[in-house]
């Protein structure tokens, strides 16, 4: 049998372009190494307690705002009700611990005045040029004409986007403002991109936290698992194929063209056209093989940086703490040691837990469905660099986890007397420790060093006309994933499927 569409992996890149050809009558069939879908938006479970592995919240998914409608357009809108935060954050410096509000910018505005008068004039025009960024970049993303068509206009459509295209957060921040602890608590939730401002390129910098502020942050009940799942019941109902426990071992290219994969079961599948979900670096070194690759493009991906990744703890708490006042207000706490965000950066790379940020999620507090009764669930992540995990790969990939064990939980243990500082006794109620690390992350993706965000959202990689194309070199082979523009998080991979599927409906 030939499908329209072959689709190795199940991320949801791969679930929302496949969600899309099947509405649209493509037959599709994805095909996914592990025994659930999802890639990053899944959860598992230990005790009493149903863990989201990565989702924090996701910015103007409420009905009708502008990034609903990419889930609308895929057909999973009314399939999945999301709950909005009442906070983006709090907010815990050195000197400062508040919360700014979640879908409010005028109260934003007001918390950020009360704490920085002397900047009153620099916030209102910062927002207003990043109003303006966000408006053009989400003009963007909607566009159906290709961006090559759009190049000659591009100047012209998109006036406030395209003079920032190669800048950074920090150099537009430092734009509007002079109080270095101002730009640090704006930008503290740097971790869920993997770069400091310095370095961040504009789209991440402004894109979606002034969607946070001003239409708000939300939470999908039943966890991130919800919107997975959401994708694979409307590709089933449109008579497609999601086949689990079915890992690709190689893209068949003929004639320089993709028509099908192999599976490690030896089952081979035909493909008018073949989409890669997977990390581009696997795809293009191990699924096509560097002998239907030029010279030039595999040294063009060998140039490529991937994003840092993360070290998670997952902690299952009993009933005695989600009855604590102290403990139901917030949903996302960032825990910062200095306001010098290049530091936290290089803190950060080399893994020292005492002293980069840790941020904590406590989703309990918008969604209670995945604990029994009134426990609780708390996930403590910081952002690492793979580097240093790199000398336990080789036992870790035998089997041989002493050593590394022993390093995993010692990190664990320090992230939580940290928290504990800010949440005193917390630790008293905890009954699951699960414990995520690079390696971890890396084992179950495929993801180059474990990345979290796909590309390193650089300057020189994160740019519509910079991050690696959905076409490739291959004819009838194309790429739905956090390596491909708009970049990584849940919502812009989403828009990365849909418009893969549109483009290909469209031909």
């Amino acid at each position: 049998m030939e499908f329209d569409a072959v689709i190795i992996g199940s991320g949801l890149g791969g679930l929302s372009c496949a969600a899309y050809l099947a509405r649209n009558g493509w037959k599709v069939l994805i095909l996914e190494k592990h025994s659930i879908p999802g890639g990053y938006a899944t959860d598992f479970k230990r005790g009493d307690f149903i863990f989201d592995v990565s989702l924090d919240m996701m910015p103007g998914v409420g009905k009708g705002q502008n990034l609903y409608k990419f889930l609308d357009w895929c057909g999973v809108g009314e399939k999945i009700e999301f709950s909005k935060l009442r906070y983006f954050g709090r907010l815990i410096f050195p000197d400062h611990d508040i919360r700014l509000p979640s879908g409010d910018l005028d109260g934003v505005i007001s918390v950020l005045d009360k704490n920085f008068p002397h900047e009153r004039e620099g916030i209102r025009s910062l927002f207003k040029e990043m109003t303006k960024i966000d408006e053009d970049v989400s003009k963007f993303v909607i566009s159906k004409a290709p961006l090559w068509l759009q190049l000659p206009i591009f100047p012209f459509r998109y006036r406030a986007f395209y003079p920032v295209l190669k800048k950074t957060g920090a150099q537009l921040f430092d734009k509007h403002l002079k109080d270095k602890r101002l730009k640090a608590l704006l930008l503290a939730n740097w971790v869920f991109y993997g770069l400091p401002p310095s370095k961040l390129n504009i789209v991440y910098s402004v894109w979606p936290n002034i969607k946070y502020w001003k239409l708000g942050a939300y939470y999908p009940r039943g966890g991130s698992h919800a919107i997975s799942n959401a994708f694979v019941d409307v590709i089933r109902q449109n008579n497609g194929e999601v086949v689990m426990n079915s890992e690709v071992s190689s893209i068949i290219i003929e004639n320089a063209k993709a028509i099908g994969v192999l599976t490690k079961k030896g089952e081979k599948y035909l493909g008018k056209n073949v989409i890669s979900n997977a990390c581009a670096a696997e795809t293009f070194h191990n699924l096509v093989g560097e002998k239907n690759l030029s010279k030039k493009f595999v040294t063009r991906i060998g140039k490529t940086e991937p994003s840092s990744t993360g070290f998670c703890v997952y902690l299952g708490l009993d009933e005695g703490f989600g009855t604590r006042p102290e403990n139901l207000e917030d949903d996302e706490i960032f825990i910062s040691n200095t306001y010098d965000l290049d530091e936290d950066y290089r803190w950060s790379l080399n893994c020292e837990v005492d002293k980069a940020t840790i941020f904590t999620t406590l989703h309990p507090n918008v969604d209670s469905t995945n604990a029994k009764g009134n426990k609780f669930f708390m996930r403590l992540t910081q952002a690492q660099g793979y580097e240093y995990w790199r000398k336990y790969e080789k036992d870790y990939s035998m089997g041989n986890k002493d050593a590394y064990k022993k390093e995993k939980e010692r990190m664990a243990k320090i992230l939580i007397e940290r928290v504990e500082k800010v949440n005193p006794g917390f630790s008293k109620h905890i009954e699951v420790i699960e414990v995520a690390t690079p390696l971890t992350l890396k084992r179950y993706t495929g993801n180059q060093n474990g990345a979290t965000m796909g590309l390193a959202n650089t300057v020189d990689q994160c740019s519509p006309m910079d991050r690696m194309s959905q076409k490739t070199p291959i004819k009838n082979l194309y790429l739905s994933s956090a390596w491909t523009f708009p970049g990584g998080g849940q919502i812009a991979v989403i828009i990365c499927g849909y418009r893969l599927g549109r483009q290909l409906v469209g031909r």
